[in-house]
């Protein structure tokens, strides 16, 4: 197995995580912008509280704005978008410049969905060049071990996703296999105790592992 320094290591996990919470957070925002259509808007104090970021947006249409699009917000999806793509610059040589290139395709589109009124089309090519990014990793990156770290910081990110806004949890048991078998063999070092409220989920004991212990012990797993 290669050896990858920590700073890497930190920031290929990182490129997972923040890779998939572009992803996930374009299609739930993308539900919400069908919803819209039909007079349902979403709650949004109720979404900032789940995912723990402050809620200083008026109407949940600022809110729809501000937080898909505005780099200059911390907690938003562009900020979030703006964090993979740097993280895949000072990864380049690891990553390959075509690989890097969808990152940067994501970026862009989320930039020209700024400016559109409806911009349905603009966010499904956020999740297409994501998408692309992936099968462009596995594809160029030849160690398993990158791939692997890549991989289990996508993972986490999805579990917290699911547990936070309570989304998409009959999948809980296949994705937490999934980021156990990436765990292992990506080489990260690991929580002891969050691993012991994963291996009670996982086993017998999953009726004593409270959803919020569940998540906590997902988001302090991997020691980076």
């Amino acid at each position: 197995m290669d050896y990858v320094s920590l700073t890497k290591t930190n920031r290929l996990f990182w490129l997972g995580r923040y890779n998939e919470r572009v992803l996930s957070i374009t299609r739930y925002m993308m539900y919400w912008y069908d919803r819209m259509i039909d007079n349902s808007a979403i709650d949004h104090v109720d979404y900032c509280n789940r995912v723990g970021i402050p809620c200083e947006y008026s109407d949940p249409g600022s809110f729809m704005q501000i937080y898909l699009f505005d780099k200059e917000n911390s907690y938003s999806l562009r900020h979030a978008a703006e964090e993979m793509l740097g993280n895949g610059m000072v990864l380049r040589e690891t990553i390959s410049s075509k690989t890097l290139a969808y990152l940067q395709m994501a970026v862009n589109a989320l930039e020209l969905a700024n400016n559109d009124s409806a911009p349905g089309v603009e966010l499904q090519w956020v999740v297409d060049d994501v998408m692309a990014f992936r099968g462009s990793f596995d594809d160029f990156i030849e160690e398993e071990l990158i791939r692997n770290i890549i991989k289990t910081g996508i993972s986490i990110e999805r579990l917290s996703l699911y547990l936070r806004l309570e989304y998409n949890l009959e999948s809980m048991p296949k994705e937490m296999k999934k980021m156990m078998n990436r765990l292992r063999k990506s080489g990260l070092e690991t929580n002891a105790m969050s691993l012991g409220v994963i291996d009670m989920y996982r086993g017998d004991q999953s009726e004593n592992v409270s959803r919020e212990e569940l998540l906590r012990a997902v988001e302090s797993l991997v020691v980076v």
